[in-house]
């Protein structure tokens, strides 16, 4: 599910069975098609000419599509784009041809406009990425219809355009400009605009600006239904399953040779599919057209079909610069069952509509399974919470897996990305020195006796009472899960129990005088957050917690002297080295952390 020399890498499913190419999103974003973008507005003087007079013209700002290569996962995420006839999150679905139904009348092809002042040189011209051979400023009619009809990336039976131009004019380029007219007879609906290329362009005068732009004149409107809607598709074979005398169609409700159920063979038409009409899940539109209009969750020619739950898509083209993820059906990452309404989601994603990327092995009982949103709020530095929001705006492109991303949070003493290994001791590495334990210092002022406070590290607060003691202090703190040995004394020497001639507050922790007690950590070593001090009460003098001296000894797995044994969670530990009681002497701490004075003796 994951490659890459540091596993970084979110792969394609089943290698995109073979039909398709595995993409990261980034270069997914690089593969739209810009007639989609371009079709509203079309490729005009506007935006090839850079300067007034179009002495500098650039056709490469018609062909620029939508960047997405901020998105932390822009290249992380990879997924496949499907060759010609195939879809699905793994490519594993036949599509089957699309058509205008014929039963809808008054409606247009699309029609697109090419006006091309030249008197010499050559254009090209693109159509949903694919683009034409060569076409000189003398090509004659027949030369551009030919040219365009051996695209691939059209549809159904030739010929798939009709070409025309200014009467009289007898070459596809003049100086003062020729009209050129693209009527699309065999792709229907609102079409990708064709890209034109006109950089070899140019004309004799100098006077005269070499140019070729394009446009739409009419926006096609006929449907382009799948099986033109008189018909399911068999995703297995990508074949049409026409209805009841209904077959393959020229286009035009004649019989022809696009495989699209769009020529009624027999009879005529005078009801809506299905017994009832439309199976009793929509309403029968009636004439002329006898369309079902299918409820909410159903779809196909006679409402047999159930519509499978929709959710972010996890790999598609961007809808705005460095925005994606529009919602689509099972998520782009699982294949709807049309009989149940359920997807069958790709192996590690999970949800009604695939729109989880689950927790592998559940965290094998031993962690939490969270949202990145969830896991943001969790978040500790150095063993101190350090909450974030992450996801909170729904208008953030960035944080669009909020809540679609799970990971393991791992209970204590497991780690790993789905928490299966065993943690080890950390602890000091014995070879290093003149190191030192963190200090902190409590300084607490009260003359009443009355006051108390809670005292906190990593997240885990206790209550202390101003007449509290040293050693009461000590006992309390190492309860903390998050401390496994401290040491508390009085900062005067002086002070201790038992000790002669102590004033009554002496041993407190806060005194009318001031109190002043140390705090050594001896375990966990190295430089820890500083304690924190909250909900004081009926303290009326000073109440603080300073560091007087970092800590720098190493806290690590094993002390750096072992290796951790992940199955047991114990550490292996080298030749010399034993367990210590976290300050290098022999213990019982099992970290390696002491070195064995038997071995080093010998």
């Amino acid at each position: 599910m994951f490659e890459g020399s540091a596993c970084e890498r979110l792969t394609c499913p089943n290698d995109c069975s073979g039909r398709g190419r595995c993409l990261s999103s980034k270069a997914l974003a690089k593969m739209q098609d810009p007639g989609v973008l371009r079709k509203a507005s079309g490729c005009t003087s506007a935006e090839i000419c850079n300067d007034v007079s179009c002495t500098v013209r650039n056709y490469g700002a018609c062909s620029e599509v939508r960047a997405y290569d901020t998105p932390w996962e822009a290249e992380q995420f990879f997924g496949c784009l499907c060759d010609e006839g195939y879809a699905g999150y793994d490519c594993s679905i036949r599509t089957c041809a699309r058509g205008d139904d014929p039963l809808t009348g008054s409606q247009n092809n699309d029609v697109q406009l090419l006006e091309c002042h030249a008197d010499f040189g050559t254009f090209t011209l693109s159509f949903r990425g694919e683009t034409t051979a060569l076409i000189s400023v003398d090509a004659s009619v027949t030369d551009v219809t030919n040219a365009i009809n051996a695209l691939s990336s059209l549809e159904g039976q030739q010929p798939k355009v009709a070409v025309s131009w200014t009467s009289g004019v007898d070459r596809a380029c003049i100086s003062s400009g020729n009209n050129i007219q693209v009527t699309f007879l065999q792709d229907f609906g609102d079409l990708s605009l064709l890209i034109p290329d006109g950089t070899n362009l140019g004309q004799t005068s100098g006077s005269d600006t070499p140019l070729i732009t394009a446009q739409k004149v009419v926006t096609g409107d006929k449907e382009s239904d799948s099986c033109s809607n008189h018909g399911t598709c068999d995703e297995a074979k990508g074949i049409c399953q026409c209805l009841d005398d209904w077959m393959t169609s020229d286009g035009y409700g004649n019989a022809g040779t696009r495989g699209d159920c769009g020529y009624r063979s027999a009879g005529t038409t005078s009801t809506c599919p299905g017994e009832p009409a439309c199976l009793g899940h929509g309403t029968c539109l009636g004439p002329p057209t006898y369309r079902c209009d299918c409820e909410a969750g159903r779809s196909g020619p006679d409402c047999s079909l159930i519509d499978c739950p929709t959710g972010k898509s996890w790999f598609s083209f961007p809808t705005a610069e460095n925005s994606a993820h529009s919602e689509a059906e099972c998520s782009d990452m699982g294949i709807c069952n049309r009989d149940t309404g359920q997807c069958e989601c790709a192996s590690g994603f999970d949800g009604a509509a695939c729109q989880y990327l689950t927790c592998q092995q559940d965290c094998h009982g031993n962690g939490e399974c969270l949202s990145m949103a969830t896991l943001a709020e969790k978040k500790v530095l150095n063993g101190d919470p350090t909450p974030y929001t992450y996801g909170s705006d729904p208008n953030n492109a960035l944080t669009w897996d909020s809540d679609q991303v799970f990971g393991c949070h791992c209970s204590d003493n497991f780690e790993g990305h789905n928490c299966n290994l065993k943690s080890c001791p950390k602890g000091d590495d014995p070879k290093t020195q003149h190191q030192d334990n963190e200090i902190h210092q409590l300084s607490c002022t009260d003359s009443n006796d009355a006051g108390s406070f809670q005292l906190g590290f990593r997240g885990q607060f206790f209550s202390v009472d101003a007449t509290s003691t040293a050693a009461s202090l000590e006992i309390a703190l190492n309860d903390l899960s998050t401390i496994e040995m401290v040491s508390v004394s009085y900062e005067d020497p002086n002070i201790y129990a038992g000790a002669p001639s102590l004033d009554p507050d002496a041993l407190q922790l806060c005194r009318a005088s001031e109190g002043l007690v140390n705090i050594e950590f001896m375990s966990p070593t190295g430089d820890v957050p500083e304690m924190s001090i909250t909900n004081s009460v009926d303290i009326d003098g000073a109440l603080t917690i300073t560091t007087i001296q970092d800590g720098s000894k190493e806290y690590i797995t094993c002390s750096g002297r072992g290796l951790c044994n992940h199955s047991s969670g114990l550490c292996d530990c080298f030749a010399g080295y034993a367990s210590s009681d976290g300050q290098g002497n022999i213990g019982s701490r099992r970290d390696c952390g002491a070195k064995d004075p038997y071995a080093f003796d010998s």
